[in-house]
């Protein structure tokens, strides 16, 4: 962040894309000061790849990687299990899923970062829901209307009822349902 100096500052890991190659530049500078080595690491999605283009043309230095799916851990299904059972960490992903796809869509290099293009089901996957939650966006499509608000309760497909007081998420007394629609 601007105006922040801390020291020793040798990694910059950016997990969402900088919203200019100015900016990047800038946070992956302060890695480097006072003839000190640093380095970035920036996550990007394959529709993203156009970013590297921008920040090439400024002559950034880049090493690509691709991490093959066998060396990523099997957490998923833990992942989605923990989220389903507690209100409060399914209530957080929800809203972290959300503010995900808002700041996408805020993002000004249209031409590369396209909310209306992105994969929900594996970006619901990545904040631990095997469902996109419903929430609401209100953002403009891609021919300039607004989307319709979704809304409801929090449910999780097995027939859980999450409310803050039901943290847990447990099934009504007699509720023998075994699957959902």
């Amino acid at each position: 962040a601007r105006g922040l100096d801390i020291p020793e500052v040798d990694w910059i890991v950016q997990y969402d894309p900088p919203h200019d190659p100015s900016e990047y530049i800038h946070r992956v500078g302060r890695t480097a000061r006072a003839g000190a080595k640093g380095k970035a690491l920036m996550y990007l999605l394959p529709s993203e790849l156009a970013f590297l283009k921008l920040l090439r043309d400024r002559k950034v230095p880049l090493n690509e990687y691709a991490f093959p799916v066998s060396k990523v851990a099997k957490v998923q299904s833990v992942l989605e299990r923990i989220i389903a059972k507690n209100y409060y960490l399914h209530k957080s992903a929800r809203d972290a899923y959300r503010s995900y796809l808002l700041a996408y869509a805020s993002h000004p290099l249209k031409s590369v970062f396209d909310v209306h293009a992105l994969d929900l089901q594996a970006i619901a996957l990545s904040f631990g829901f095997s469902v996109p939650p419903k929430v609401d966006l209100n953002i403009a499509g891609p021919k300039g209307r607004k989307k319709k608000s979704q809304g409801g309760d929090v449910h999780n497909k097995s027939g859980h009822v999450f409310s803050a007081s039901n943290p847990s998420g447990e099934r009504a007394a007699g509720d023998r349902r075994q699957f959902s629609r």
